[in-house]
């Protein structure tokens, strides 16, 4: 037997549980990308191109409901405050930047301290602590942050008249720094939602610095953690996101209520490996793998393996790619056409190297020419005994 085909059956040990609706892509997003309407044109057509459907749910805690089993992906910023823990528990696999959405200057029409436009926000605040204009301090998730970022960057001006802390956050801030007809930060598309609300006074005044953005991201839920998952939906709208073609159609995505640009395309900040890739996005008519069971799961050098793979749309003519990384390697390696059939039995000859075998991920398809698909990433490891 080829020894690659033999180091690729090594590797598949992981099981997880089909997800029924493979058609299905669950989504748990924060609110901002829906609520500007960026994610509603995109999942559009996204739905058009893949034949997948998008089931959507918003929250601030989105990773909670992954948590839950009632996610194949999130969307989320890179610091939102439940990450850590669930990419430290294992449960999602790694991140892709996808875009930055951006925090704003706000502050009365009348604009007392003349920042309006201005392309340096350093410089803004500076000014604003100039002229003792009023400024509110926002409380709210990475506002207070970036308002001791602009106070740091502006010189740790003397806040006595001017700044105020009313222990306020989000609306309650921007309500406060219209009673004191100040200025104040706040998400654009929380402001812009809140002044079609409210009709506001204040206005948005500083938009352009890119330390005003927050990077965001998604996060496929780990199938080998949380039963259910729709990898091959999940993987497929996380890459569709990262497209060139979309990452264009983000940059030029406009919103109601101003004519500024609020999306800034981050997708460039992921691995070169991740940006070169030209496979094509797994559609909800083509096979994918959702896992793979060997047996035994500890193998020993001339025992028998076999392996079953679960998945949407696959028959007993679909072919196997499968990519893996050996003992000790520092890259994959890809074995084309390893099996065909969802269950099939393999033999480890003599010379099959010990030691801890890992697998990167799956690729099904139905021509044995055709290895143009994107490998679902189904990651697992077994140990091999001479």
């Amino acid at each position: 037997m080829n020894r690659v085909v033999v180091i690729a059956c090594i590797v598949f040990s992981l099981c997880s549980t089909l997800h029924a609706q493979s058609s299905v892509v669950r989504v748990q997003s924060v609110p901002i990308p829906f609520d500007s309407g960026l994610m509603i044109d995109l999942v559009a057509d996204f739905e058009k191109v893949t034949g997948y459907h998008i089931q959507v749910n918003t929250s601030d805690a989105p990773y909670t409901f992954a948590r839950q089993g009632a996610a194949d992906v999130v969307l989320s910023h890179y610091g939102h405050d439940q990450v850590d823990d669930f990419m430290a528990d294992g449960l999602g696999l790694w991140p892709r930047t996808v875009f930055s959405s951006q925090s704003v200057i706000v502050g009365p029409a009348s604009d007392p301290a003349g920042i309006r436009g201005m392309p340096d926000a350093i410089a803004a605040f500076r000014r604003i602590a100039d002229t003792k204009s009023r400024f509110i301090l926002n409380n709210g998730d990475g506002e207070k942050y970036l308002t001791q970022l602009l106070y740091e960057g502006a010189g740790e001006p003397d806040s006595t008249g001017w700044f105020t802390d009313t222990g306020a956050s989000g609306a309650e801030a921007i309500q406060a720094a219209q009673r004191l007809n100040g200025y104040s930060t706040w998400g654009v598309i929380p402001y812009l939602k809140f002044k079609a609300m409210t009709n506001s006074p204040l206005e948005a005044l500083i938009f352009d610095d890119p330390i005003l953005q927050r990077v965001m991201m998604t996060v496929i839920v780990n199938p080998d953690k949380i039963a259910g998952i729709n990898v091959a939906g999940a993987l497929a709208l996380q890459r569709y996101l990262s497209l060139a073609t979309t990452q264009a159609r983000i940059r030029a995505f406009r919103s109601s209520g101003t004519g500024k640009q609020l999306f800034w395309p981050a997708a460039y900040d992921n691995t070169k490996s991740y940006l070169v890739d030209q496979s094509l996005l797994p559609t909800a008519a083509g096979p994918s793998v959702n896992s793979l069971t060997l047996t035994p799961a500890t193998a020993q050098v001339g025992s028998n393996l076999s392996a079953t793979f679960t998945g949407s749309n696959l028959a007993a003519d679909t072919y196997f790619d499968v990519r893996f990384r050996r003992p000790g390697a520092a890259s994959d390696e890809i074995a084309q056409n390893w099996q065909q059939g969802t269950s099939g039995s393999h033999s480890l000859p003599a010379g099959t190297s010990s030691g801890t075998w890992r697998i990167t991920g799956v690729r099904a398809h139905a021509n044995p020419d055709d290895h143009s698909g994107s490998f679902i990433p189904i990651t697992g490891s077994l140990t091999i005994e001479p």
